[in-house]
């Protein structure tokens, strides 16, 4: 906010006010004196205060760290993610859960004389098991930031930033258990369950694609489909 004070002399022309009024409206700092009317009297003098303070610089955010990254080193952004420590608490709770979800279902397995079911659950328990480390599915590279400002978050709510090395493989998690697969060009959901135990998917009358981006979605794999 800018505020003028002004202790004009009686005698000081309105030509002078003007110039101090236009000086004040351009928003100049300045610190000035007018002309003197005559040799006998003080020069008018005026002030210009400025008070209150500059905002604050705003905070960096993940779009500036990604802009800095990326000036020093290639990025993969197909799969570049951020991390929360305290998402990453909300994680191991879930993950928690789901093991005791499985061991339930795997157990309910045996009792009604499935044993190959059981024992797939618990591949899948295992598998779960050794990842120690998760990450948020979804879009956080530049271009993406760049057309949600507005979901931008700060540098400060993230802990952790990066990206992986695209795999040269796939995983078929099945009543099975969970099979590792090479990803080859051109590869589709007939090419991959040539490659499985056709009792692995025996019953199933849909498929479940998840992406890296946490997409899932549904594909019919039935006979009748």
């Amino acid at each position: 906010m800018v505020t003028p004070r002004f202790p004009f002399h009686r005698r000081r022309s309105w030509r002078a006010a003007r110039r101090f009024l236009a000086a004040a409206l351009c928003g100049l700092g300045l610190v000035g004196t007018a002309g003197a009317q005559d040799d006998t009297e003080p020069a008018s003098t005026f002030t210009i205060d400025i008070e209150g303070r500059r905002p604050p610089a705003p905070s960096p955010s993940l779009l500036d760290a990604w802009l800095t990254v990326e000036r020093e080193t290639p990025v993969n952004w197909s799969r570049a993610f951020v991390a929360r420590d305290d998402a990453t608490a909300e994680d191991r709770q879930r993950h928690r859960r789901l093991d005791a979800e499985l061991a339930g279902l795997a157990m309910q397995a045996r009792l009604l004389d499935a044993p190959q079911v059981g024992d797939g659950l618990d591949a899948w328990r295992e598998a779960l098991g050794k990842l120690d480390k998760g990450r948020i599915p979804g879009r956080v590279d530049p271009t993406w930031l760049m057309a949600h400002l507005r979901q931008v978050p700060r540098l400060e709510d993230v802990d952790t930033l990066g990206w992986c090395q695209t795999p040269d493989w796939i995983e078929a998690w099945t009543p099975l258990g969970v099979a590792r697969l090479a990803w080859e060009p051109g590869m589709t959901t007939d090419t991959l369950l040539d490659r499985l135990d056709g009792e692995a998917y025996a019953s199933a009358d849909t498929l479940q694609l998840v992406t890296p981006q946490g997409d899932i979605k549904s594909l019919g794999i039935a006979a009748w489909n």
